[in-house]
């Protein structure tokens, strides 16, 4: 069965890392994810790379080890552009760190691409990514670049490290989709990317469109057209919750990783 995590903001009144950790685990949870961010106080928490320090990170590690995979995603400042790529790579380097000391599995990025066929802007990319790679290797982690559109531009690249987070919730959101229609649906868009596709995020979305980051299951995202579509490519590696602490409860939470691995039978998902 794909390993299913759950995203650590906050989860009912729990704000403490660690109580969310072990919350994540109890409830039977085969990963993690968090944000390489102090968060904003009272409302959620992460991981600040600058106030990590060397004990920390040790003892950081040992705990998430004993889950199955992990994911970091970077801070909601870093995204990178054509027009600030240098810096927001600059911007990447503690989290990287953060990442390789950790031994997290994959570091989500914010990221909106040229099309493959966007003039000079795909070459822009290249050499950076190049780069990219090269430090993800490493950290012994892979970038996962969260994107609503120009997939094909990381298809093109075909670099073993830097590869695509679909965050299937957000695809359902008006603005994006004309990308779902594109590409007949959210299977077709994932057999699209096959094995460039290296993560999802999971949440649902509500009926009129507005409201995302819900309870899996209770909105309009097709789950078992997700799950049948990565039996398709035959899929092995992660996805995780990410559900709103304002909008989804500790049994929500739940119920979600319940729900999409019912999906994931019912699909014949190994």
């Amino acid at each position: 069965m794909i390993p299913i995590g759950n995203m650590l903001w906050r989860i009912g009144e729990r704000l403490d890392f660690d109580q969310q950790l072990t919350w994540t685990r109890e409830a039977g949870f085969d990963g993690v994810g968090f944000h390489a961010s102090a968060g904003v106080p009272g409302k959620w928490t992460g991981v600040e790379p600058s106030a990590c320090d060397t004990e920390e990170r040790v003892r950081l590690r040992g705990e998430i080890g004993r889950l199955s995979f992990s994911e970091i995603h970077a801070p909601f400042a870093i995204n990178l552009t054509t027009d600030a790529l240098a810096e927001g790579l600059a911007a990447l380097k503690p989290v990287l760190k953060l990442a390789e000391d950790l031994a997290v599995d994959v570091v989500t990025v914010h990221a909106e691409l040229p099309p493959a066929d966007g003039g000079s802007g795909p070459e822009v990319w290249q050499v950076p990514m190049q780069d990219l790679d090269k430090a993800a290797a490493e950290a012994r982690t892979r970038i996962v670049l969260e994107i609503v559109d120009g997939f094909d531009t990381v298809m093109a690249w075909d670099l073993p490290n830097v590869r695509i987070n679909l965050d299937v919730g957000h695809m359902y959101l008006p603005p994006n989709r004309h990308v779902l229609e594109r590409y007949d649906g959210i299977g077709d868009l994932i057999r699209h990317l096959g094995s460039t596709l290296a993560h999802l995020h999971i949440h649902d979305v509500s009926a009129d469109g507005d409201v995302d980051h819900i309870e899996a299951g209770t909105g309009i995202v097709d789950f078992d057209g997700v799950a049948s579509a990565l039996t398709d490519i035959g899929y092995r590696d992660s996805v995780t919750l990410e559900m709103n602490p304002e909008r989804v409860s500790p049994d929500g939470i739940r119920r979600s990783g319940e729900h999409l691995r019912s999906c994931f039978r019912n699909a014949g998902v190994l």
